[in-house]
């Protein structure tokens, strides 16, 4: 679910429309942690990343977004600082509007349903997330974090499963799960061998769900990573 999939087509295109579009090179920063939320942006093309810090200095990241994708709304209509940071995890492109024009785009096409359904929709998803990984043992957590991705970006190739383009070092990944990176590479390593996800430098196919969603099951091993702390947003 994303923006794209809850408007009528003549609602996007009035959005692009009246934007000015904007390309970013991979690793370029399109919203800023802490920044005042000028304006919104809509993700035309690419893939990016949310990354949040604290005051310790730890950045986690969140969640990856696609095309389809309004980015920094909350923060637009709530008139408050920006909640996270977004970068590009490859070349993007996005259509900028200004907060005062896209609070009118809002009220024209009577949006504001829409955008807090699915502001709670994805705190809710984040927070079933956030659950389940506070039990289980690592290598299922991992395992129901690529579930997670598949759900939220994963593109579907015929037979031959659902291609998640992380666009991100494995190290995110295994932070995302709240592992050490040894961990997550044997993790992953595991899921290679059994054929439920094949790797790519920084992609995945998951080859077969069903398998991958038993993998995500809390199986009653042990372990000592720990999973990660905080309140995720966007």
């Amino acid at each position: 679910m994303n923006f794209l999939s809850l408007v009528a087509p003549d609602v996007w295109r009035d959005l692009i429309e009246r934007g000015r579009r904007r390309t970013y090179r991979s690793q370029a920063v399109l919203l800023a942690q802490g920044e005042s939320p000028d304006g919104v942006i809509a993700l035309v093309d690419g893939l990016v990343k949310v990354v949040q810090g604290n005051e310790a200095g730890d950045r986690l990241t969140l969640m990856l977004r696609g095309p389809g994708e309004v980015l920094g709304e909350m923060g637009v209509l709530l008139d408050r600082p920006r909640s996270a940071t977004v970068t590009a995890v490859r070349p993007c492109t996005g259509v900028f509007m200004a907060a005062h024009a896209f609070r009118g785009y809002v009220a024209r096409h009577r949006l504001e349903p829409i955008v807090y359904r699915l502001s709670v929709d994805r705190l809710n998803s984040q927070e079933r997330l956030r659950a389940d990984l506070a039990h289980l043992p690592p290598a299922a957590r991992l395992a129901r974090v690529i579930v997670h991705l598949a759900d939220e970006i994963g593109r579907r190739d015929g037979d031959t499963g659902i291609t998640v383009e992380l666009g991100m070092p494995r190290e995110d990944l295994a932070a995302m799960a709240g592992m050490s990176r040894s961990s997550a590479l044997a993790a992953l390593a595991r899921l290679q061998s059994t054929g439920i996800v094949s790797l790519g430098r920084r992609r995945l196919v998951v080859r077969d769900p069903a398998l991958l969603n038993v993998a995500a099951q809390d199986d009653g091993a042990g372990g000592n990573d720990r999973p990660p702390r905080g309140a995720p947003v966007m």
